[in-house]
């Protein structure tokens, strides 16, 4: 459990219930979380939570909601705007793979969410976040074509949305168990080929 939130702010408090909200939505889905655990792992009475949530499914939104951005800062704090954007970018993905269990309960609370995507707010919820990572992997790779690094023919929506499917892979190995299928000598080398698939070959380069 938290420490108490009776104290604290009321915007401290909504967040540390968004926080547990999303500790427990992660391990049991929408439908067998229950608000009073979600409320006691904030450390609040579980009435208080209605005073900030009026139903449960604003408080699974609002988890949502909160989750995406987090998940963006990991890219984020390591997708500088300095040197070669397709460096910057295998940083990027190495930094993905390594932070897997700091990560966890966001990835397993967004895979939890897809059984709910009929809900348009859900859907819209969980396209946002993706979205919001292709536009950074995107600006990156018009970066590297205005520079020549990138080829001059790249679709980069498409390359971006490529980088997404390699993150969800790690994420899916790391929830099912099967890290060892992809180990860090094995992760560079696929990075790495999809790094060069990206670069502009140069002249006398080859």
């Amino acid at each position: 459990m938290r420490e108490r939130a009776a104290r604290r702010p009321p915007h401290e408090r909504r967040q540390m219930l968004i926080e547990s909200a999303q500790d427990a939505f992660a391990v049991g889905g929408y439908n067998n979380t229950n608000t009073a655990d979600v409320a006691r792992g904030a450390g609040v009475a579980p009435a208080a939570l209605y005073r900030y949530f009026p139903s449960k499914r604003e408080l699974y939104l609002a988890a949502l909601r909160d989750a995406g951005p987090r998940l963006l800062s990991i890219i984020a704090d390591v997708a500088d705007d300095t040197g070669d954007p397709l460096e910057t970018i295998w940083r990027v993905g190495l930094a993905y793979y390594d932070r897997s269990g700091s990560r966890s309960n966001y990835a397993r609370l967004w895979f939890q969410a897809l059984g709910d995507v009929s809900d348009p707010e859900v859907r819209e919820a969980i396209a946002a976040n993706f979205t919001a990572t292709v536009d950074l992997i995107a600006r990156l790779l018009e970066k590297g074509k205005r520079a020549g690094i990138v080829k001059a023919g790249l679709d980069t929506r498409v390359a971006a949305w490529q980088f997404i499917a390699t993150g969800l892979t790690f994420d899916l190995l790391h929830h099912i168990g099967l890290e060892d299928e992809l180990d860090r000598p094995r992760v560079e080398e696929w990075g790495r080929r999809y790094i060069d698939s990206l670069r502009e070959v140069r002249d006398g380069s080859r």
